[in-house]
């Protein structure tokens, strides 16, 4: 079995439907490398409904682009810029 850490990096692929609209599918392992959880974390959160469903093309779990961006908008903090954030000692 190859060591994935071996494996080259899977880009995103976009994709234009019947009606004319293109859609940017990325895969699994961009997806952890997006979010910054492991796979099982990701599953985890998908059984929970808490993340967006992959869409299946054979064996592929693969997932828009647009579903990730706009789950990760959701679950991103505000950042505010008049507070410092390093602690004095």
């Amino acid at each position: 079995m190859a060591d994935l850490a071996n494996q080259p990096a899977r880009t995103s692929k976009t994709y234009t439907t019947k009606s004319g609209q293109q859609r940017t599918i990325t895969a699994k392992a961009a997806t952890r490398g997006i979010t910054g959880f492991s796979a099982k974390h990701i599953y985890h959160l998908i059984n929970q409904n808490q993340f967006p469903a992959p869409v299946k093309i054979g064996r592929a779990s693969l997932w828009r682009l647009s579903q990730i961006n706009g789950w990760l908008d959701s679950h991103t903090l505000p950042t505010d810029t008049s507070t410092s954030t390093a602690s004095e000692v």
